[in-house]
């Protein structure tokens, strides 16, 4: 995929690649030392009826294969500190010729409304944008969860569809919302972002 724009200028007239290494996190790709661990984050209680599986628990082979189907791109999200393994991301069902794919993210239940989260799937998107030249990035979600997202309609994201009464979960059947993450968007609110989660933060004026 080679379009205008695919890449971020610097003050020099150079192109400079999407920072994968923030703050608190580090995204890198997957290896198969990561498979263990991805398949028990993909069939937590907690995740599983949010991620693809919906309640469903694969052979572990078959997991592997649906894992790189149709991938663009996956890593893992690592604490920098730490090295802790706190979440998966992952870009799939590219359509090139639009510019468009579709996206995944599963954070550790335990820090799915934290900072390390935002930093995580800030740093994410930006890498699609800067790197692939997407111009829209696609994302759903069931009903319950998008509750969680509504404030940020509008401004980090557009819902582009309602599926009704869709999928069935915990006794009965919910919407699946399809949202929408535009480039022109990202650019206004996001860049800002994540020059702000890669840069160090000021000391204190009147501190060295």
């Amino acid at each position: 995929m080679d379009r205008a724009g695919a890449g971020a200028v610097d003050a020099h007239g150079g192109t400079r690649s999407a920072p994968l290494v923030g703050r608190r996190v580090r995204l890198r790709p997957v290896q198969p030392s990561d498979y263990e661990y991805l398949y028990a984050l993909a069939t937590d209680d907690e995740v599983s009826h949010r991620w693809r599986f919906r309640g469903t628990t694969p052979s572990p082979d078959a997991f592997v294969q649906l894992l790189w189907q149709h991938s663009v791109v996956q890593f893992v999200v690592e604490h920098k500190e730490s090295g802790r393994r706190i979440g998966h991301l992952s870009a799939f069902n590219a359509d090139d010729r639009n510019g468009w794919c579709h996206i995944g993210v599963v954070i550790d239940p335990a820090l799915s409304r934290t900072g390390w989260a935002l930093e995580s799937i800030a740093l994410f998107l930006n890498h699609l944008f800067v790197t692939f030249g997407f111009r829209k990035l696609y994302g759903e979600v069931l009903e319950p969860a998008f509750a969680d997202l509504a404030s940020g309609a509008g401004r980090w994201f557009r819902v582009e569809g309602r599926l009704e009464r869709h999928e069935f979960f915990a006794g009965r059947y919910w919407d699946l919302v399809v949202l929408a993450l535009y480039r022109e968007d990202w650019e206004r609110e996001g860049v800002p972002l994540v020059e702000k989660l890669t840069n160090p933060p000021k000391p204190p004026i009147g501190r060295p």
